[in-house]
């Protein structure tokens, strides 16, 4: 059995400014990965895929760790954490955002629901969607819960509208106006949220394996297929040019949930040599798993 936790922000105390933004304390996570690796056996990338092609039995259930989103908590907190127990962890980054200095839509709604409320980013986004001419659908409640279980129906229908039904081209605009406004430039912030590509490097010196998480953080079930299929091979091309080379690449799809990506998706990602692909379903894996579908468990239900 293959247990793979998930990780988003992991900030210390004395390193986040934000401290409303949903994120899993420093300490807290020192602890955890000591309680895992009691339990577990640490695995690597190669060890896990060798468990699941039925190549390798560990001595006890097998652990691995893995982190979304390239941000620099990644850098700061986690990796000296790894690198001091000899544990591999697994980084997926956004190339767009590191290498345009870009701050992907996602993470601006993350850092203006923190730093504003939900209640007043939602009223600021509503009025200025409206006097912008866009208009907002109705929310799938079903599918917004299902999405994001750990938030408040609020929350959730809120991101769930906000990330899945407003087209790209509607949102963005609105976004970028009141993101601006609050923080100003966005390059700047960009380079303090997100690792830079020396850094990158030197975790992969530091025994961690990079990954891709698309070049611009949008569900690949929501983009035109030509659009899809220039994404992940941008994200490709970047991590190659960018990265030390690696034995093997995984990747990480953005949101995670099974309708958030597609066959297709699946396809290019075989056909651009990424070695395994990691959803949000929550589960553990087996022996014969699909690779281009493998489960994880969120940090917050990990021991």
């Amino acid at each position: 059995m293959l247990l793979v936790v998930m990780y988003h922000y992991v900030r210390g105390a004395g390193r986040n400014p934000f401290p409303a933004l949903k994120s899993l304390d420093a300490d807290l996570f020192r602890r955890q990965v000591d309680a895992l690796r009691s339990r577990y056996e640490m695995a690597t990338l190669e060890s896990a895929l060798a468990l699941l092609r039925g190549e390798y039995r560990g001595r006890r259930p097998l652990c691995l760790l893995t982190f979304d989103d390239g941000v620099k908590d990644h850098y700061r907190e986690v990796t000296p954490v790894l690198v001091d127990r000899g544990i591999q962890g697994l980084f997926f980054l956004v190339t767009g955002c590191m290498e345009e200095q870009v701050v992907a839509t996602v993470h601006k709604n993350h850092f203006l629901t923190a730093q504003l409320g939900l209640a007043e980013w939602q009223r600021r986004f509503v009025e200025r969607a409206g006097r912008m001419g866009v208009a907002l659908p109705a929310v799938d409640g079903e599918a917004a819960a299902r999405t994001y279980p750990w938030d408040t129906p609020e929350a959730a229908a809120f991101k769930y509208r906000f990330n899945f039904q407003l087209p790209a081209a509607a949102r963005e605009p609105v976004v970028a106006e009141l993101f601006a406004e609050e923080f100003g430039a966005e390059a700047a912030f960009a380079r303090e949220l997100y690792v830079s590509w020396e850094e990158a490097r030197r975790m992969q010196m530091g025994g961690m394996v990079l990954g891709g998480h698309t070049h611009r953080h949008e569900a690949l079930a929501a983009m035109p297929a030509a659009e899809m299929e220039r994404d992940l091979a941008e994200c490709r091309r970047i991590l190659d040019l960018r990265m030390l080379p690696q034995p093997q690449t995984p990747f990480s799809y953005p949101y995670g949930k099974r309708d958030s990506f597609t066959g297709a998706a699946v396809e290019r990602l075989r056909q651009l040599d990424f070695c395994c692909a990691f959803s949000t379903e929550a589960g553990r894996n087996r022996v014969g798993a699909d690779c281009y579908a493998l489960q994880r468990v969120d940090c917050r239900q990990a021991a």
